[in-house]
């Protein structure tokens, strides 16, 4: 039995998948479908502009309306620490930015606006001390000055396509991106919108104060040019997490229930047999040995379960799950300690 639920747990058993992401047969751009990423290594400091305290990013994309449900991760900006400084996100139809906030409720900040249609969007993401303006396709969607980027986030390592700790990949299509240091006017973002609008005829390139701009027209390999010495958009031919987390904990209990209902619900039901047969297996000694006997076994298959999946790219190792395979051993002990009951009576 306990063979069965590790298969079951470490299914499917590609500790080495190959990673999914394409070039676009018909023109510039990189299609995303999990599991997938692509990442450029932390950018390369720029002495003559590390007084600026904002940068902005750019990012020609086409998000798909018919993505798969739940929270997908476009692009992170990753420091090597959870969580990240700056996540771009797809949410439904919605493009949601992401900041750690540890005051706020689940202990993020968000912001965002509808792109999702299905048609390629040039969206321009202003980030400072003072304040956060989303640009589409030249015209201001949103302003906060409650949601503030760290200024230092653009030298973490970006990762694209999905979350750098897995599990949120997405899919859609990413046609070009760039990043500049400093203010950047409503003006300028305008300006920019009317030459991406023009880029069949005239070309389509970084613009000025440009720190990396990856026009992504290469079409095939493993890398792409930054337009900027030293900086690389790689696509490694294996997927794989870049921070990869061994028994995650998470405090959203949103997350837990509304997004991951189906998941909860099954790990508390799959476990229910080794509940009860726990409780059989124990028979012979008292009260208490039973109870510790199906905790134990629970608990015990759970944890090299979630072992396993450590080193499982496409899987999470999760306390939540952990927690939950605990809890539905228990109840099978309940359920088989009911039982046993009731047939005495009977």
């Amino acid at each position: 039995m306990a063979v069965v639920y590790l298969a079951i747990g470490w299914w499917p058993w590609r500790p080495w998948p190959e990673n999914r992401v394409q070039w676009r047969p018909d023109g510039p751009g990189l299609v995303f479908r999990p599991p997938s990423l692509a990442w450029v290594r932390p950018l390369p400091p720029e002495p003559a502009r590390s007084a600026a305290r904002s940068f902005w990013i750019e990012l020609e994309l086409v998000a798909s309306p018919q993505a798969v449900p739940g929270l997908q991760q476009v692009l992170t900006l990753h420091d090597g620490q959870l969580p990240a400084k700056l996540a771009v996100c797809q949410w439904k139809a919605d493009l949601l930015l992401w900041i750690p906030a540890p005051g706020a409720p689940r202990g993020i900040r968000e912001i965002g606006t509808t792109v999702a249609d299905g048609r390629p969007h040039l969206v321009t993401l202003v980030l400072g001390e003072g304040e956060t303006r989303i640009y589409v396709d030249g015209v201001l969607r949103r302003r906060s000055t409650e949601f503030r980027v760290d200024p230092e986030a653009w030298r973490g390592q970006w990762v694209l396509g999905d979350a750098p700790e897995g599990k949120r990949g997405w899919r859609g299509e990413l046609r070009s991106l760039g990043m500049g240091r400093g203010p950047r006017s409503a003006e300028q973002v305008g300006e920019r919108h009317r030459q991406w609008e023009r880029r069949a005829a005239e070309g389509w390139g970084p613009a000025e104060g440009m720190g990396a701009f990856f026009a992504l027209s290469e079409g095939r390999g493993r890398m792409a040019s930054g337009r900027a010495p030293g900086v690389w958009l790689e696509l490694p031919a294996i997927y794989e997490v870049l921070h990869k987390q061994p028994l995650a904990v998470t405090l959203d209990l949103a997350q837990v229930w509304g997004r991951d209902a189906r998941d909860t619900v099954l790990n508390v039901l799959g476990f229910l047999p080794v509940g009860v047969l726990a409780w059989l297996a124990a028979g012979g000694g008292g009260f208490g040995w039973r109870w510790l006997v199906v905790l134990g076994s629970g608990l015990g298959l759970s944890v090299a379960i979630e072992t396993g999946q450590i080193w499982l790219p496409e899987r999470v190792s999760s306390a939540i799950d952990l927690a939950t395979n605990g809890l539905g051993a228990l109840a099978g002990g309940v359920g088989a300690a009911l039982a046993a009951r009731l047939v005495r009576r009977t």
